[in-house]
């Protein structure tokens, strides 16, 4: 009879301790969710970025400012060390190492591969960022994310700033190229 009571006991008590778990609701992408985004005309951010293919990977401080007609995106290395500004204004990109400024015409993505042999989807980049697709291409809607131009993008965590729910963690791979950002500070000013 002592068991049947501590045993009741114990299952009371493993109830009640279940029900004290958080019930705060955990933020899910939904792509339906992100679409007012579509319309942000200028953001900026501070985060990480990771970028690895076949021959090689780095990883740097991000900080990229968006609006209409220019996106200016600032990496820098480890421990402050190395600068690279990029600068897109329509069909020239201005690529600023602190020590030299060079001027490109041409779309981005062209420039990055023939410059630095990177693969990165930049105009893509600036919507994906904001977790919507890019309005100019096909997509195909995932669980988590998207495929778009070749690029599974999913978003792996997302997080409240104000009232708008943004992407903090994404990834987006094509082939044997992999990108990983980690958005720490949001403004949509």
């Amino acid at each position: 009879m002592i068991i049947n009571r501590i045993l009741l006991f114990l299952s009371a008590l493993l109830l009640t301790a279940c029900s004290s778990v958080s019930d705060k609701p955990i933020d899910v992408y939904q792509l339906a969710d992100m679409r007012p985004l579509q319309q942000q005309k200028q953001w900026y951010f501070e985060g990480r970025l990771a970028l690895a293919d076949e021959r090689d990977s780095i990883s740097a401080s991000v900080n990229w400012r968006h609006d209409l007609e220019r996106d200016d995106i600032e990496f820098t290395g480890p421990l402050a060390q190395g600068r690279l500004l990029i600068t897109v204004v329509a069909d020239t990109v201005i690529v600023d190492d602190g020590d030299k400024r060079q001027e490109f015409r041409g779309p981005v993505e062209d420039v990055l591969a023939e410059q630095f042999g990177v693969v990165m989807p930049v105009n893509a980049l600036k919507y994906w960022v904001l977790g919507v697709v890019d309005p100019r291409q096909q997509f195909v809607e995932w669980a988590d994310g998207f495929m778009q131009a070749g690029w599974r993008v999913s978003f792996k965590e997302m997080q409240r700033v104000n009232a708008v729910l943004l992407p903090r963690k994404i990834n987006a791979e094509k082939d044997k190229t992999r990108i990983k950002l980690v958005v720490d500070q949001w403004d949509l000013s």
